[in-house]
């Protein structure tokens, strides 16, 4: 199953999550989230759409129940539920960042989602030996997967997985535009490693 970043998720998925952490039954239709659902003979829900994303009487409701303080990091907008020690929600607008802020605060810093279908992305993997101080890396793989699960499961498959921990990172969008081709999906030789400047010890 998908684990996603509290802080990736928005439109319809915040909407639900948002539902979850409420404690609101709720399912996804089409492009809506539905709550106080009925199923048709068809099996196709038919409920009250909950968009608190969309409808700023539902999201101003949250940020005062949920005493969420807001303000300007970087260029973004940081939430936190004011007086509580729990992960902080971050967004490109205030709205975002609140309701990022109170699924954190429920669930951590990541959920679990089989219903969003996450794009591919690379990950690097660097393949650790176990119990020695300093690290020894064995190895590295940048693998086109869905998340960090997959990437590890992928490179196992492939037999890149040399009897090790591993270590997974995502990498951004613009540095994944500079992998070519023949360096991913694939074990990575020490000098093809510092060919990409990604540890090649």
């Amino acid at each position: 199953m998908p684990t996603i970043y509290v802080n990736d998720l928005n439109g319809l998925h915040l909407d639900f999550w948002v539902a979850k952490a409420e404690d609101t039954d709720a399912v996804r239709e089409g492009d809506a989230c539905l709550i106080n659902y009925t199923r048709s003979a068809a099996g196709t829900p038919v409920g009250e759409r909950y968009s608190p994303t969309q409808d700023p009487d539902i999201s101003v409701a949250l940020i005062e129940k949920y005493q969420i303080e807001i303000f300007e990091s970087n260029g973004r907008w940081v939430a936190e539920l004011q007086g509580r020690d729990t992960p902080w929600g971050n967004g490109a607008t205030q709205v975002e960042a609140a309701l990022r802020a109170i699924v954190a605060a429920r669930f951590g810093d990541t959920v679990e989602d089989a219903e969003i279908a996450l794009p591919l992305q690379c990950f690097w993997l660097a393949f650790v030996a176990p119990g020695i101080e300093p690290e020894q890396f064995l190895g590295h793989a940048i693998i086109e997967a869905r998340d960090m699960g997959a990437a590890i499961e992928c490179a196992r498959q492939m037999g890149m997985h040399p009897g090790s921990d591993v270590r997974v990172y995502a990498v951004n969008d613009s540095d994944a535009d500079l992998i070519p081709s023949d360096l991913r999906n694939k074990l990575l030789s020490r000098e093809e490693a510092a060919r990409l400047g990604w540890g090649g010890d």
